[in-house]
Protein backbone atom coordinates (compact mmCIF):
# COMPACT_ATOMS: atom_id res chain seq x y z
CA UNK A 1 0.00 0.00 0.00
CA UNK A 2 3.06 2.38 0.60
CA UNK A 3 3.70 2.26 -3.22
CA UNK A 4 -0.12 3.34 -3.92
CA UNK A 5 1.04 6.34 -1.38
CA UNK A 6 3.92 7.37 -3.11
CA UNK A 7 2.63 7.08 -6.64
CA UNK A 8 0.20 9.58 -5.04
CA UNK A 9 2.35 11.76 -3.65
CA UNK A 10 4.89 11.84 -6.32
CA UNK A 11 1.97 12.01 -8.99
CA UNK A 12 -0.11 15.42 -7.30
CA UNK A 13 3.59 16.68 -7.08
CA UNK A 14 4.94 15.90 -10.99
CA UNK A 15 1.32 16.83 -12.32
CA UNK A 16 0.77 20.16 -10.44
CA UNK A 17 4.38 21.13 -11.01
CA UNK A 18 3.66 21.44 -14.68
CA UNK A 19 0.66 23.56 -14.19
CA UNK A 20 2.83 25.56 -12.21
CA UNK A 21 5.33 25.87 -15.13
CA UNK A 22 3.31 25.25 -17.93
CA UNK A 23 0.10 26.88 -16.94
CA UNK A 24 -0.98 27.16 -20.14
CA UNK A 25 -0.03 24.79 -22.30
CA UNK A 26 -1.78 22.51 -19.25
CA UNK A 27 -4.57 24.08 -19.36
CA UNK A 28 -4.91 23.91 -22.91
CA UNK A 29 -4.14 20.24 -22.61
CA UNK A 30 -6.59 19.72 -20.33
CA UNK A 31 -9.71 21.03 -22.29
CA UNK A 32 -8.57 19.08 -25.05
CA UNK A 33 -8.95 16.23 -23.16
CA UNK A 34 -12.24 16.98 -22.16
CA UNK A 35 -13.43 18.30 -25.83
CA UNK A 36 -11.99 14.57 -27.53
CA UNK A 37 -13.61 12.27 -24.77
CA UNK A 38 -17.48 12.15 -23.35
CA UNK A 39 -17.68 13.16 -19.81
CA UNK A 40 -19.00 9.79 -19.12
CA UNK A 41 -15.70 8.52 -19.61
CA UNK A 42 -13.60 11.26 -18.14
CA UNK A 43 -15.34 10.30 -14.58
CA UNK A 44 -13.30 7.07 -14.24
CA UNK A 45 -10.15 9.16 -13.55
CA UNK A 46 -11.53 10.28 -10.28
CA UNK A 47 -13.60 7.21 -9.48
CA UNK A 48 -9.73 5.52 -9.70
CA UNK A 49 -8.29 8.05 -7.99
CA UNK A 50 -10.72 7.97 -5.33
CA UNK A 51 -10.40 4.14 -4.82
CA UNK A 52 -6.58 4.51 -5.02
CA UNK A 53 -7.19 6.82 -1.59
CA UNK A 54 -9.34 4.95 0.24
CA UNK A 55 -7.11 2.13 0.04
CA UNK A 56 -3.94 3.22 0.62
CA UNK A 57 -5.05 5.36 3.50
CA UNK A 58 -4.25 2.83 6.02
CA UNK A 59 -0.29 3.44 5.31
CA UNK A 60 -0.65 6.78 6.39
CA UNK A 61 -0.75 8.74 9.75
CA UNK A 62 -3.42 10.62 9.69
CA UNK A 63 -5.68 8.09 7.33
CA UNK A 64 -9.00 9.86 7.30
CA UNK A 65 -7.49 12.75 5.63
CA UNK A 66 -7.05 10.82 2.35
CA UNK A 67 -10.07 8.99 3.37
CA UNK A 68 -11.68 12.14 3.02
CA UNK A 69 -9.90 12.69 -0.44
CA UNK A 70 -11.27 9.42 -1.47
CA UNK A 71 -14.72 9.99 -0.70
CA UNK A 72 -14.50 13.80 -2.24
CA UNK A 73 -13.17 12.36 -5.72
CA UNK A 74 -15.59 9.53 -6.24
CA UNK A 75 -18.62 12.49 -5.27
CA UNK A 76 -16.78 14.30 -8.03
CA UNK A 77 -17.04 11.32 -10.71
CA UNK A 78 -20.58 10.94 -9.23
CA UNK A 79 -21.58 14.32 -10.67
CA UNK A 80 -19.35 14.16 -13.37
CA UNK A 81 -20.97 10.81 -14.64
CA UNK A 82 -24.52 11.85 -13.72
CA UNK A 83 -23.75 16.08 -14.36
CA UNK A 84 -27.56 17.40 -13.49
CA UNK A 85 -28.70 20.40 -14.78
CA UNK A 86 -25.47 20.52 -16.87
CA UNK A 87 -23.45 21.77 -13.37
CA UNK A 88 -20.67 19.74 -14.28
CA UNK A 89 -20.09 21.56 -17.90
CA UNK A 90 -20.97 24.95 -16.45
CA UNK A 91 -18.19 24.54 -13.61
CA UNK A 92 -15.32 23.00 -16.87
CA UNK A 93 -16.79 25.92 -18.85
CA UNK A 94 -16.01 28.41 -15.79
CA UNK A 95 -12.61 26.70 -14.88
CA UNK A 96 -11.07 27.37 -18.76
CA UNK A 97 -12.78 30.22 -19.61
CA UNK A 98 -12.82 32.59 -16.37
CA UNK A 99 -9.72 31.26 -14.10
CA UNK A 100 -7.02 33.15 -14.49
CA UNK A 101 -3.60 32.15 -14.82
CA UNK A 102 -2.75 33.53 -11.55
CA UNK A 103 -5.17 31.01 -9.87
CA UNK A 104 -3.59 28.53 -11.63
CA UNK A 105 -0.71 28.28 -10.37
CA UNK A 106 -1.92 28.71 -7.00
CA UNK A 107 -4.29 25.48 -7.65
CA UNK A 108 -0.50 24.09 -8.68
CA UNK A 109 0.59 25.25 -5.31
CA UNK A 110 -2.07 23.36 -3.54
CA UNK A 111 -1.40 20.63 -5.31
CA UNK A 112 2.25 19.99 -4.41
CA UNK A 113 2.01 21.16 -0.90
CA UNK A 114 -0.69 18.57 -1.01
CA UNK A 115 1.86 15.86 -2.68
CA UNK A 116 4.08 16.71 -0.31
CA UNK A 117 2.15 16.19 2.74
CA UNK A 118 0.67 12.82 1.36
CA UNK A 119 4.32 11.73 0.96
CA UNK A 120 5.31 12.98 4.66
CA UNK A 121 2.72 10.93 6.07
CA UNK A 122 3.64 7.60 5.03
CA UNK A 123 4.25 5.53 8.14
Amino acid sequence: MKVIVYLLGFGHIAIYSCLILYTRESVDALKGLFQKFQLKLLSAIPAALGLLFLICAPATTYPWVLRIAGLLAIGEAALAFTNPNKIYSRMLDWYFGKVSDQAQRLFGIIGIIFGTVILSWIK
